[in-house]
């Protein structure tokens, strides 16, 4: 696929490549490589894999955004520097600016819902929203207008149904209104390395329902949590970094998951948290959650301490450092072996 030089009417081959990632992906087989070029690119699309099994993803470099452009003209003018125009309502209307390439969530996320300030408190690189009717809003955005996007996509990459032993690979996924990485249904065996999820409305990386995924070399920042796998979903994470979350960097409801050779830098309320959960609202069934960290570095990113919170867990830590960190540990089995907190040996009360 060569989204700069691919047609959907092309065979799909190095020659003749396909546009669209997701043509390439309805006619993959087991056993196939989907590769996206141009190599570094940043690629306006979304992947969807449903009843897939045996294929490979590599991304190159790739980016994939869940942003477009906003058109530099058509704007209203409100007053000098403040501008507004008519745009249709947003996914789960949910909203974000993306100015010089970095995303601005104006202090909004999934678990942080403030009001928007009104048009005329807004500085330079600031932008509101306000309804219009169920269909429309008004964007008012002060400063320049030149390079701005809007998030429009719900994902960079997201699974639904049954999936088997897919590989993602070299991929990058930024400024989605959901998640860059959205695992859901039972999708089982799904590995990925090198990949990014960054400045995305809620998670980088999110695995849910029965998924079974293992991720190596990823990197996930600038999200509401860094990563959140919850339900039924297994995770296991190497060689990870998670940094500058709005909320949690890396959160576990339910299931197993472990951590080995991994970096957590808390910007958020919580470094770390891990809770045994139930399946779904009308099914209370209790899901237990399952936790391994060896040879990770956890602190926050200044004061005060985050917390590092677990509720009705059982973790295992081993050769940890942990550095301004607050424990808060709840009904859990507690396993410490050669870890330290603020540079003195880690010790869990019973």
């Amino acid at each position: 696929m060569n989204a700069a030089t691919g047609d959907d009417r092309n065979a799909g081959t190095e020659a003749s490549p396909l546009a669209t990632a997701q043509k390439a992906v309805a006619l993959a087989s087991p056993g196939d490589t989907i590769h996206l070029f141009p190599e570094g690119a940043v690629v306006r699309q979304e992947i969807s894999l449903n009843g897939k099994e045996g294929i490979t993803i590599d991304g190159h470099g790739v980016t994939l955004t869940g942003a477009d452009p906003l058109p530099a003209d058509g704007w209203e003018t409100v007053r000098p520097n403040l501008a507004r125009r008519r745009m249709p309502q947003t996914i789960m209307q949910r909203h974000l600016l993306i100015v010089r390439g970095k995303a601005n969530r104006m202090g909004r996320s999934p678990t942080v819902n403030t009001p928007f300030p009104l048009p005329e408190q807004l500085q330079p690189g600031q932008f509101c929203w306000q309804d219009i009717d169920e269909k429309q809003g008004w964007l008012y955005v002060c400063g320049p207008r030149e390079g701005l996007e809007w998030s429009v996509r719900m994902s960079g990459v997201r699974t639904s149904g049954r999936n088997r032993d897919i590989t993602l690979r070299n991929i990058n996924c930024r400024h989605a209104l959901n998640d860059g990485f959205n695992i859901h249904g039972d999708c089982r065996g799904l590995q990925c390395a090198n990949i990014t999820g960054y400045d995305n409305f809620d998670e980088g990386f999110s695995a849910h329902d029965t998924c079974q995924c293992w991720i190596a070399g990823g990197r996930f920042w600038g999200n509401d949590n860094a990563v959140a796998d919850v339900n039924q979903a297994d995770t296991f994470y190497r060689n990870c970094e998670f940094r500058d979350s709005v909320s949690t960097e890396v959160l576990f409801q339910g299931g197993k998951h472990s951590l080995d050779d991994c970096r957590i830098v808390a910007q958020g309320r919580n470094a770390f948290l891990a809770v045994s959960t139930q399946i779904s609202r009308t099914n209370p069934t209790r899901v237990a959650v399952e936790c391994r960290l060896t040879n990770c570095r956890i602190d926050s990113i200044d004061a005060p301490p985050r917390t590092f919170l677990l509720k009705d867990a059982d973790v295992t830590i081993t050769d940890c450092q942990l550095e301004q960190v607050r424990l808060d540990i709840t009904d859990s089995r507690v396993a410490v072996q050669l870890s330290t907190l603020d540079g003195q040996p880690l010790t869990v009360s019973k």
